[in-house]
């Protein structure tokens, strides 16, 4: 199935991958050579760069020949019925290195109904006094150093939603202006009154989509990141209200997308100049399982250009059942920072993915996640939503934040202040990382 195609997500279990192949190349390799080896291989790839112009053209690179190959990040990707082509250029080892299985990804929504069993308890334990929370499972055995005694306790209020006092975000000044920072997801409902007087840059990398956003899942990661107050009642919930969004339609309106959707996102994000890339999508992995070593690669070179980028852990898990979830793909690469999502209790969400895999996989930090108030879709306009998804964006809004305010700062640093600067709190380390981020100071 070609990788833009939009469809309905079936029911029961997703599909995995597409048939197609991702290819790590040589650090030496470039087009000419790649071309002369390819063409021994009778494979016709395209470069990138040759497909900017429109919105269908890196539809046509995998139409018109074998492939396309993502130059800034030597990753080539290969349609489906060339194995023989792709094991004798593995097998030369000049140009081609490595290969994995083309995947596909899924806005990374929270699981709505399963959480309802956890806000029933909530709203029990606040209706009747109730002091005691339901049992933790599988605790961190690591010890830690003394924390807080009470976690923090974070309600909206006439100036913001509390994801914004979570974030301390209203004792700053810092807006993330002038920051370029990247929403690739759904699209965006370019009619929000909320966005009238603000510019966008936009490109859809799906077949027959706009960037115009049906699904509302990337409006709504997209309003946490850069939105500003809810119409006229002048209640904030945008983390960077000034800094400039870069809009990338990598999942279909049906939430849907595949890695190479993906690479030409990102691609495009860091030739922009974008500094901060925000993803709330993945794919489901497996406990023991390894990274993907080309993503890792990928974001590796991406924070030397300048350009850090922040991923949701996922949503697979059901810790009141008493089952935790490895942080999903693409999040789990090591180069990649991995958001955990909070509620406003300051307690880990119950589906949100843990930090299992020893080799990769760890969650980085945490953000607000469960209830959280954003932009969305025609015609509600607006929409409360949960899941890692959430937390993710506010955290890419302080990247712009700590950018405005460390302009010089490289995407490392960006990435270490982020840490060095969250709130520590009494969870374990699996499921939060260094604790709820925070905006600078």
């Amino acid at each position: 199935m070609d990788p833009y195609t939009s469809f309905q997500v079936p029911t029961g279990d997703r599909p995995k991958y597409t048939g197609k192949k991702l290819v790590m190349l040589s650090p030496d390799a470039s087009m000419k050579n790649i071309d002369a080896e390819a063409s021994g291989a009778a494979l016709r790839l395209a470069p990138s760069s040759a497909y900017k112009s429109h919105e269908e053209d890196y539809i046509k690179a995998f139409e018109e020949g074998d492939g396309i190959v993502f130059e800034k990040f030597r990753i080539a990707v290969i349609n489906a019925n060339h194995e023989e082509q792709i094991k004798s250029l593995l097998y030369a080892r000049r140009s081609f290195q490595y290969e994995e299985p083309e995947r596909y990804l899924y806005a990374l929504d929270g699981p709505r109904s399963s959480n309802f069993g956890v806000l029933l308890w909530q709203m029990l334990c606040r209706l009747f006094g109730i002091k005691k929370d339901p049992p933790e499972i599988d605790p961190d055995p690591a010890p830690k150093d003394p924390l807080p005694e009470s976690p923090p306790v974070f309600e909206n209020t006439g100036e913001a939603y509390w994801g914004l006092h979570a974030l301390d975000t209203l004792a700053n000044s810092f807006t993330g202006k002038g920051v370029k920072l990247a929403v690739l997801d759904t699209g965006m409902y370019l009619a929000h009154p909320d966005f009238a007087s603000r510019q966008m840059v936009t490109k859809s990398f799906i077949r027959g989509e706009s960037v115009d956003d049906i699904n509302g899942h990337g409006t709504h990661c997209a309003g946490i990141a850069v939105g500003g107050t809810r119409g006229e009642s002048g209640i904030r919930y945008g983390t960077a209200s000034e800094a400039n969004l870069y809009v990338g339609k990598v999942l279909s309106n049906a939430g849907v997308g595949s890695d190479s959707g993906i690479l030409a996102g990102m691609e495009w994000a860091v030739e922009e100049g974008c500094r901060v890339i925000s993803m709330s999508l993945g794919a489901s992995v497996e406990e023991d399982s390894n990274y993907s070593n080309i993503y890792n690669e990928l974001a590796g070179m991406a924070m030397d250009m300048g350009t850090l980028i922040i991923g949701a852990a996922g949503n697979d898990s059901r810790r009141s059942q008493g089952r935790i979830s490895a942080v999903n793909h693409p999040a789990n690469c090591p180069n990649i920072l991995a958001v955990g999502a909070l509620d406003r209790r300051s307690e880990i969400a119950d589906f949100s993915c843990g930090g299992l895999n020893p080799n990769g996989g760890l969650v980085d930090i945490a953000g607000p996640g469960v209830e959280v108030f954003s932009s969305w879709k025609t015609p509600q306009e607006y929409a409360i939503l949960s899941g890692t998804s959430m937390a993710t964006p506010f955290v890419a809004g302080v990247a712009a934040q700590l950018l405005e305010a460390f302009p010089e700062a490289t995407a490392r640093e960006v990435w270490d202040k982020l840490v060095d600067q969250a709130r520590p709190l009494p969870l374990p380390v699996r499921d939060v990382g260094a604790g709820l981020v925070q905006s600078p100071k």
